[in-house]
Parts: structure tokens; sequence; C-alpha cells
């Protein structure tokens, strides 16, 4: 259970109630244990996806379960990594016998983004990584500078100076609230990979984070910053070993100008195979609690199919 926390006072005085923030790598991978058990989904499939989807939420079951699980948490603020774009169907070839999101694909369908969250969220994704997307419950804020329904291109990012990698791996958008003023939505996922040339580019774009995003300010450009999202490192175990781990580290935690609201030990749950903290939610004036549904104690994973790699973290933030 989340930790209950106390209304606080928005910039004008009156009262902020705690509001959910949650992340989600809703991606898969063909490095599960696919074939075992009866939950439909085999290792045939999991190479397939891999093969034209990119390992992003493709197949319909889970996106179906995650729907669900989405409208019995009901976040208020909510970041995905590895989301599939439906207009890539346009490219991605048809095996009808497959129960796979470019099956009933037409041009004028609502985004997996929109089907997910549904009705009352505003939606936004980064152009270039139009995997990488966020929803904004309309009667918690609005997108700053957007009035519709679906802002693409709302997550504002650019490639790190030094080129390795390209499009918004890590965006921004300002969420005009009601109470709380101005905030700051940061959407991370580096990339993953254990080369040099890997951390390297981590360390690049985690340093977008903080310290300068290509054009001069730091991607976290608020007055009050949440930063959530796949740093696809472990701070905490890999500290001596990565880079971009010391990089990380350089910037969150006590003292460091951001604190961790997520599990800020190695003791914390895992949200990455059962073993590693690479998901993560932290800011600099915000504080709360999170829990990881299928690791902490008392809850469930979302489904019994062997999809998932990652686990959501939902976070109550005060």
């Amino acid at each position: 259970m989340l930790p209950l926390l106390l209304a606080c006072a928005g910039p004008d005085g009156r009262s902020s109630p705690p509001f959910v923030a949650m992340t989600f790598n809703i991606g898969t991978t063909t490095g599960l244990s696919h074939d075992e058990g009866n939950d439909g989904y085999t290792q045939e499939m999991s190479d397939h996806t891999d093969e034209f989807y990119e390992n992003s939420l493709s197949w319909n079951p889970a996106e179906e379960a995650l729907t669900a699980f989405l409208a019995a948490q009901s976040p208020d603020v909510v970041v995905f990594q590895e989301m599939f774009f439906d207009p890539w169907c346009a490219d991605i070839p048809v095996d009808p016998d497959l129960d796979f999101v470019c099956q009933d694909y037409t041009a004028k369908r609502p985004l997996q983004l929109q089907r997910l969250l549904g009705e009352g969220y505003q939606v936004a994704c980064a152009l270039d990584e139009e995997d990488n997307c966020a929803g904004i419950k309309r009667d918690f804020g609005s997108i700053s500078g957007c009035d519709d329904d679906v802002c693409l291109g709302a997550l504002d990012g650019m490639g790190p100076p030094s080129g390795c990698s390209n499009g918004a791996k890590v965006g921004t958008l300002d969420i005009e609230t009601a109470t709380r003023g101005i905030l700051t939505l940061v959407n991370v996922h580096a990339s993953s990979g254990i080369r040099d040339e890997d951390t390297a580019c981590r360390v690049d774009q985690l340093r977008q984070i903080f310290v300068d995003r290509g054009d001069g300010v730091p991607a976290a450009w608020g007055r009050t910053n949440l930063v959530m999202g796949d740093i696809n490192t472990d701070p905490f175990q890999m500290s001596d070993l990565d880079p971009s781990a010391a990089e990380w580290n350089s910037h969150v935690g006590d003292g460091r100008g951001f604190d961790y609201i997520s599990s800020d030990t190695e003791e914390g749950e895992p949200t990455y195979a059962g073993l590693f903290r690479i998901d993560h939610v932290v800011s600099d004036a915000l504080t709360g609690g999170c829990m990881v549904p299928g690791e902490s104690v008392g809850t469930e994973p979302m489904m019994e199919a062997t999809y998932w790699d990652h686990r959501p973290v939902i976070c109550t933030i005060e």
C-alpha cells in the first residue's frame, strides 16, 4: 500500500493534495521464458515481436491487461518507454494468426497511448522517439503550449551534444496544474548496453537531464522537476562499474540536488528482470513513496503471462 501523505500548500496558498505518478517501460524481450506455462505468448511470437515490432508493446492481450491496470491505478502523471506507435503498422507485415496490434490497424483509430489511458487524459510523445510518451490527467493539469488531446512532439528534446544518439531519449514538458503552478516533467529512456561506447553515450544522455541537454539548459529546467523513466543502469549495483551510474549518482542522492522518490538503495524492490533497479522517479522539490507491482509486499503482477521484463513504478507524491 502506498503511504498516505498530507496535503500541502501550492504556490497560490490553496491545498495541493498528493498525486499519483507512474513510469513503466512497457516493452518486452526475447530473453524471457516465454514457452513456460500456458499463457498464450510463446517464444515464436516473441521472435516475431523482436523482428517486426522492435519489442514494443504489440501483443493485444498485454495491451488489454495494461489498459485495465491503468484504469484501476488512475495515475495523474504517467510516462512510458517502448510504447508502440500505431503509424508504424503501415510498414509491418500482418500475420492474421497472431493477435498483434497491427491486425486491425486503420489510420483513424486512436493511438495505443490513447487506448491505454482512455478519455480524460492529454497525451504527448517525443519526435523521432515516438515510443517515449506521457499522459497527463485533465483533472490534474494540462500540457503547456498545447490544447489538443494528442500533442506529438510536446516531449521536447534532442540528441546529446556528442551525437552518440538521435531523437529525444530525454524529453521534457511543462504541466500547468491548478494548485501547484508549473510542474516540469522529464521522461528518460537512456540507451542500453555495456560496451564502452554504450556507457559513454548513456553518460551523455543522463548529463542532458541535469546539466545541458544540448542548447545550454538542462532538460530538468523547471522550478519543480519530476524526472521519471528507464535509465538503463542500476545506480547502486553498478556504481563502481558503469560510468553512467556514477554520472547519475553525481546528481541524485542526499545533498546532490535531486532525491529519490523511488527506492534509494540496492535493498529496494527491483524493477528489471527481478534483479536490478533501473526505473526511477526523482525530484528536486517533491517527496513521496512508491510501490513496484509484483515486487512490493502484498502486490501482484499485472498479468500471468511472461511478457514484460520491466515492472512499473507507481508513486504517491507530495
